[in-house]
């Protein structure tokens, strides 16, 4: 058994953000109906072609795999009407279009809840349902700008954006843990709520201990580039003669072990270096001779009589190089997913924790596949979905 066993959702979202959430509760055992419009679906399906898939791009599928798709019209009065009739059923609604989109459909909370007030309702936009900013579009990389986040990861050469979908996907889980929250909180009084999520409100939790700094100081956190926390040259990236190497000595002890490791304990007798703050102070220093020092070892090498020795450090890895090492198998992070129209399975990512896999493996869905059995479970015979199909309302 999955602990979302027996929970519905209707998934009325497209891109990314809603999807990882959505995603995050099918994995957990819910079932999800992805409610798509005809034809085209949800636009993420085009985003990129991958592996000679029309209409099924890869990160598509990485993010709505064991879900059923549907597709509805929702611009008619029958798609709407099919939509109510959906959530009338359904334990949780989750939408990312922007505010008041929702609501101008019919299909907002208010008018949901009426049928069915238990309903959990999650709306996830760039800047939320309410504030100056509400009707403003948002990407990703918008919300990283916006938030000050591609400052903070920027450096003197300007601003740079995390180069994945960081704020789309944390926005997801963030999403989750408010379903999570809002099941909980039902199973006490029996009546659903409506959830709002926002973009801009995740980077910025992201971020917490920067604005936390801001606030406190009146300081604003500048960028620091591959620094670590402590803005240590002994927390970095460095270049060696096969690679690079990610330090992580940051304490006393781990930079004696480190300097010991490197043949050079006696840099420690140095004055520039022998304390923290002297080594902060004197950080361009240490930084050159560790940039010198570097350059003709070996990452790997390093990697390994580091940890070895106690000082956290990781040889830099490309995504190909991470999901072919053994530690993900360990994990049991890496899943599988049946991709229609594909050469061989999927390779999609778990959870992130400990959940009980299907027995089968789950299925990237076909546009619009499970149309016919989701109607028929709403009561629909043959003909009466016949007839929808030719009004191109599914």
């Amino acid at each position: 058994m999955k602990p979302l066993d027996g929970i519905r959702v209707l998934d009325f979202t497209h891109a990314i953000a809603g999807p990882t959430c959505t995603q995050m509760l099918q994995q957990l055992g819910a079932e999800v109906i992805k409610i798509e419009p005809p034809e085209k679906g949800d636009d993420f399906r085009h985003y990129t072609e991958h592996a000679g898939l029309p209409g099924t791009s890869v990160p598509f599928a990485s993010a709505n795999f064991g879900k059923r798709s549907v597709t509805l019209n929702l611009k008619s009065e029958d798609g709407r009407r099919i939509a109510r009739e959906l959530a009338a059923k359904a334990d949780i609604v989750v939408e990312n279009y922007r505010p008041g989109v929702i609501a101008r459909l019919g299909l907002g909370y208010d008018e949901l809840a009426k049928a069915n007030p238990r309903l959990i309702m999650l709306s996830l936009s760039g800047f939320g349902q309410q504030g100056p900013m509400r009707d403003w579009g948002a990407y990703d990389h918008i919300a990283q700008a916006v938030s000050g986040m591609a400052v903070m990861n920027g450096t003197d050469a300007g601003p740079f954006k995390i180069g994945i979908p960081v704020v789309d996907c944390f926005s997801g889980y963030l999403g989750v843990i408010a379903v999570m929250a809002a099941l909980r909180e039902r199973d006490a009084s029996g009546q659903g709520k409506q959830i709002d999520v926002a973009m801009l409100d995740a980077a910025l939790k992201i971020m917490g201990s920067a604005a936390s700094v801001w606030s406190y100081t009146g300081v604003t956190p500048k960028g620091t580039g591959n620094r670590g926390f402590r803005l240590v040259a002994t927390a970095e990236y460095y270049a060696c003669a096969d690679g690079w190497i990610a330090l992580g000595a940051n304490h006393q002890h781990q930079i004696e072990i480190l300097f010991g490791v490197l043949g050079h304990g006696e840099m420690l007798d140095d004055p520039r270096l022998s304390t923290h703050q002297a080594r902060v102070d004197n950080y361009a220093a240490l930084k050159g001779w560790l940039t010198e020092e570097l350059l003709s070892r070996k990452a790997e090498e390093l990697e390994i009589a580091l940890t070895e020795a106690g000082v956290p450090a990781a040889m830099l890895r490309d995504v190909g190089q991470i999901m072919q090492h053994p530690q993900l198998a360990a994990r049991g992070l890496v899943w599988q997913a049946e991709l229609p129209g594909g050469a061989k399975p999927l390779d999609v990512l778990g959870p992130g924790f400990a959940v009980e896999r299907d027995a089968e493996l789950p299925r990237v869905p076909v546009l619009g596949a499970d149309t016919d059995a989701v109607l028929a479970e709403l009561g629909l015979s043959a003909e009466a979905i016949a007839a929808l199909r030719a009004a191109k309302t599914i």
